[in-house]
C-alpha cells in the first residue's frame, strides 16, 4: 500500500512539472511575441519583399536577418509590410530633434509621433527590443537625420512563430 501511494505522488508531481513546463513554454511565447495571427502576417508583405526601397538584407543565415532600415523621404510613406521575427532596433543617436512620422496601421489606423528635442551629444548606437511587427507602414512627416547618419540596423532573430 505504501509503495501505491509513493506511485501516485511521483505521478502528481510529474504531471504537475508538465503542466508547469507547458505553461512557462506558452507565457514565454507570449512574451516575445510569437503568438501570430495569420492576418497581421500576411504572406508577401514581408518588409524586403513588400518594402524593399527602407528594407534590405545586409546578412542572413539560419538563425538571424540584419536588415538595413530607412525612412522614406519626407512626405512619402513607404508600402505596407511585416516584421514576422522579433529581434532588436539599432539606431545611431546623437540627440536633437527625432523625425516626426505617422505609424499607419490596416483599417485607417494612425499614429501620429510627433518630434521630439533632445540634448545634442556624441553619437551612440541606441538598442532596442522589438516584437514581431504586424502590417504597418512608416510615413515621414519630416527627417532630422543627418545624412551621415549610419541607417539603422534591425536583427530579426529566426523563432518558429
Amino acid at each position: 500500500m505504501h509503495a501505491n501511494a509513493s506511485f501516485y505522488r511521483l505521478g502528481a508531481k510529474i504531471a504537475i512539472a508538465m503542466i508547469a513546463a507547458f505553461l512557462i513554454a506558452i507565457c514565454t511565447r507570449q512574451a516575445l511575441g510569437l503568438m501570430q495571427n495569420e492576418t497581421d502576417f500576411p504572406q508577401g508583405y514581408d518588409a524586403v519583399t513588400a518594402a524593399p526601397g527602407s528594407h534590405r538584407v545586409i546578412f542572413e543565415n539560419a538563425l538571424v536577418r540584419v536588415l538595413e532600415v530607412t525612412m522614406p523621404p519626407p512626405g512619402k510613406t513607404e508600402p505596407m509590410h511585416h516584421h514576422h521575427w522579433p529581434g532588436f532596433f539599432l539606431d545611431w543617436d546623437t540627440g536633437g530633434k527625432s523625425p516626426h512620422i505617422r505609424y499607419l496601421q490596416p483599417g485607417n489606423i494612425v499614429r501620429d509621433v510627433p518630434s521630439q528635442d533632445s540634448p545634442v551629444h556624441p553619437g551612440h548606437w541606441s538598442v532596442h527590443w522589438m516584437k514581431p511587427e504586424p502590417m504597418h507602414a512608416i510615413e515621414t512627416v519630416e527627417n532630422y537625420y543627418s545624412p551621415n547618419d549610419p541607417p539603422s540596423v534591425r536583427v530579426e532573430i529566426k523563432v518558429r512563430p
